[in-house]
C-alpha cells in the first residue's frame, strides 16, 4: 500500500531529524520507505547520499547524489554534496564544476556555503572559497540567527577561511579568523597547530602557555599530533630545540602505535620497484605511449624544494603550476585494481610495471582538464610521484622530470617537523625520526636506479645550490625544460597567486638560506640519525 502524502512528509521529517542527531540506520530506513512510495523524491535521495558517504561508501555516495541532482538541479546543497563527495574519489575537475554551479545559484545558507568553501579551497580555487565563506560569516555577524549554529560548527566555518586567507597570502586576517575558531572550541587542536605556523613566535609573543594548558585536553591520537607539533613548532622559534624534539617525540607516540607502520616492509617493497623496472622494462622504444611535452612533474622528499621549483617554473610564461595532481597514481591504482586488490602505494607501482601504457598518457592529460590545457606546460608537483617515474616515462615519454634534493639530514628532520594529513598512510614513516632516516636511503637508492635505467631524463636541482646560485640554477632548469630564459622566473615570489601546500608561507618569502644545515641546531638530539646516514656514505 502506498503511503499517503501526508506519511511522506512525516517519514521526511523523520529522516532530516534523524540525519541530524546521527542515528543514521532510522534515516536510511525512512528514505527508503519514501522511495518505495515516490522513486522521484530528490530529498530521499540526497539523505541517503549524504549516509553513504558518512559511512565512506564514497563512489555509492556519488552515485546517489547524482540521482538526486537529477532530480533537482537547483538545490546548491545538492551539488556542494555532490562535489565533496567527488573530491572523495580524487575528481578535482568535476567537484570544482558541481561547486561553481552550486554557487551560480546563489546560496544563502551556511552549511552549503561552508560545504561549497571547502569543495573550492581543496581545487585551490581560494578566490572563490573566501567568497563562500565570507558571505556565511557576513550573514552570522549581521545577527542572522547566529544562535542556531553549533559553536563546533561555526568554529570550522571559521577555521576554513583562515585556511584560504592563508593561501593567498593574508595572514593577519588568517590569525585573525584562527583566533575565532579557537575563542569558539578552545580545544580546537587543529587550529592550533595551524595558527602556529603563520609566524616566527617571540618571547614577547608566544602561545605556549595557552598550548601547555591543554595538554590533558588532547585525548585521541590526532589531537595529540596537531598539539604536539604547535608546541613543537614554537619552542623551535624560540631556540629551544631539545625541548621541541621532546614534544614531537610526545605527540607521534600514540598515532605511530595506532598506525601500525611496517618499515621492513615498505623498504622490501622499494627494492621490488626496482626490480619490476629494471633495464629491460625500458629496451623498446618508448613509442607506445603518449606525445605530449605538457606535463612536467618535480618530485622528491617533501620538504626539500619542491613547491619553491614549481614556483620557479609557474612563473614562466608557458607553464602553469598546478599543484600537487593526485591524477598519475590514482590512475594507476585503477588499472591496476582491475586485476587484483592491493593494499599499498608501493604495490601498486610494482603491479603497474606490467600494464599497458599506450592510452595511460593520454588518460592522465584528460584527467587533468581543465585546470589544465590552456597553456603549452603545466607543472605536476606531487613528491611522491618519484615512485613512479618509470611508469610516467613509459605513458609520457616526452614529459620532463624534475627531482629535488637536499642535504640528507635537513631532508629527514624537516620530513620529521611537518604535520602531514592524520592518516595519510603514504607517510607514515615521518612518525620516528630514525624511520624517515631508513626511507630517505631507499628514497636514494631507488632514484639512483631511475637515472641508471632512463639516463638523462632526469634533472636533478639541489636545494642548497638553487638558493646560493639561484640564477645559474633556473637558466640550467629551463635549458632541461627547454624553455626559454624568461626573468619572471627569479621573480617567482612577487607573483600574485596562492600556494596550496605546507610550504605556501615560505616559498612567498623568496630564497634563504636559513634553513640550511638546521639539523645542526639540535645537538644530541639527532646523533643517532646523524650515524645512521653516516653509515649509509652519506657523510664520509
Amino acid at each position: 500500500m502506498t503511503p499517503a502524502p501526508s506519511r511522506i512528509t512525516a517519514l521526511h521529517r523523520q529522516a532530516e531529524l534523524a540525519l541530524s542527531k546521527g542515528r543514521m540506520r532510522e534515516a536510511h530506513q525512512c528514505c527508503l520507505q519514501i522511495l518505495e512510495a515516490d522513486r522521484r523524491h530528490a530529498d530521499a535521495w540526497f539523505i541517503c547520499g549524504v549516509i553513504a558517504g558518512r559511512n565512506r561508501n564514497f563512489e555509492q555516495a556519488v552515485e546517489i547524489l547524482r540521482n538526486a541532482v537529477m532530480l533537482d538541479a537547483n538545490r546548491a546543497d545538492y551539488l556542494a554534496e555532490l562535489g565533496k563527495h567527488l573530491l572523495a574519489l580524487d575528481l578535482p575537475g568535476e567537484a570544482l564544476a558541481m561547486a561553481k554551479e552550486g554557487f551560480a545559484l546563489a546560496p544563502q545558507d551556511l552549511p552549503t556555503l561552508n560545504t561549497l568553501g571547502g569543495v573550492f579551497s581543496h581545487c585551490g580555487d581560494h578566490e572563490h572559497a573566501m567568497q563562500c565563506f565570507g558571505q556565511a560569516l557576513s550573514s552570522l555577524e549581521a545577527g542572522k540567527k547566529p544562535t542556531q549554529h553549533k559553536p563546533a560548527n561555526l568554529a570550522r566555518l571559521y577555521f576554513n577561511m583562515a585556511v584560504s586567507l592563508q593561501f593567498v597570502g593574508e595572514i593577519d586576517r588568517a590569525e585573525e579568523a584562527f583566533e575565532q575558531a579557537i575563542a569558539l572550541r578552545p580545544a580546537y587542536f587543529k587550529a592550533h597547530s595551524a595558527l602556529s605556523t603563520l609566524r616566527k613566535q617571540t618571547q614577547q609573543s608566544n602561545h605556549l602557555t595557552r598550548l601547555e594548558s591543554l595538554r590533558e585536553k588532547a585525548k585521541s591520537s590526532a589531537d595529540r599530533l596537531h598539539l604536539g607539533h604547535a608546541l613543537a613548532r614554537e619552542l623551535e622559534d624560540l631556540g629551544r630545540y631539545g625541548d621541541s624534539l621532546h614534544h614531537l617525540a610526545w605527540a607521534k607516540a600514540s598515532r605511530a602505535a595506532e598506525a601500525g607502520y611496517d618499515m621492513d616492509r615498505e623498504l622490501a617493497l622499494m627494492l621490488e620497484i626496482q626490480s619490476a623496472y629494471s633495464a629491460s622494462r625500458f629496451d623498446t622504444p618508448a613509442n607506445n605511449g603518449c606525445d605530449s611535452n605538457e606535463p612536467i612533474f618535480i618530485v622528491g622528499m617533501p620538504r626539500t624544494g619542491t613547491t619553491l621549483v614549481e614556483q620557479i617554473l609557474g612563473g614562466h610564461s608557458t607553464v602553469f603550476a598546478a599543484g600537487e595532481l593526485q591524477q598519475f597514481p590514482q590512475l594507476a591504482r585503477r588499472q591496476c585494481s582491475q586485476q587484483a586488490p592491493l593494499t599499498s602505494e608501493l604495490e601498486v607501482v610494482i603491479a603497474a610495471a606490467g600494464i599497458d601504457t599506450a592510452s595511460m598518457g593520454q588518460s592522465y592529460l584528460d584527467s587533468t582538464r581543465p585546470l589544465t590545457g590552456h597553456t603549452p606546460h603545466f607543472t605536476d608537483k606531487l613528491p611522491r610521484n618519484y615512485l613512479y617515474l618509470g611508469l610516467i616515462h613509459l605513458a609520457l615519454p616526452n614529459a620532463k622530470i624534475v627531482c629535488l634534493r637536499r642535504d640528507p639530514m635537513d631532508t629527514c628532520l624537516s620530513n620529521y617537523r611537518q604535520l602531514f594529513a592524520v592518516n595519510a598512510r603514504h607517510y607514515q614513516y615521518n612518525l620516528d625520526l630514525m624511520h624517515c632516516g631508513r626511507y630517505f636511503i631507499a628514497f636514494d637508492q631507488l632514484m639512483k636506479h631511475w637515472k641508471t635505467v632512463l639516463p638523462g631524463r632526469i634533472h636533478e636541482v639541489s636545494y642548497e645550490s638553487l638558493v646560493k646560485h639561484p640564477e645559474e640554477e633556473i637558466r640550467n632548469l629551463l635549458a632541461f625544460c627547454e624553455l626559454p630564459w624568461e626573468a619572471a622566473c627569479l621573480a617567482f615570489n612577487e607573483r600574485d597567486n596562492a600556494v596550496a601546500t605546507p610550504s605556501a608561507l615560505q616559498v612567498k618569502q623568496g630564497m634563504y638560506t636559513s634553513s640550511m644545515q638546521r639539523w645542526k641546531k639540535y645537538g644530541e638530539g639527532v646523533q643517532p640519525l646523524y650515524e645512521l646516514l653516516s653509515d649509509a656514505g652519506f657523510y664520509n
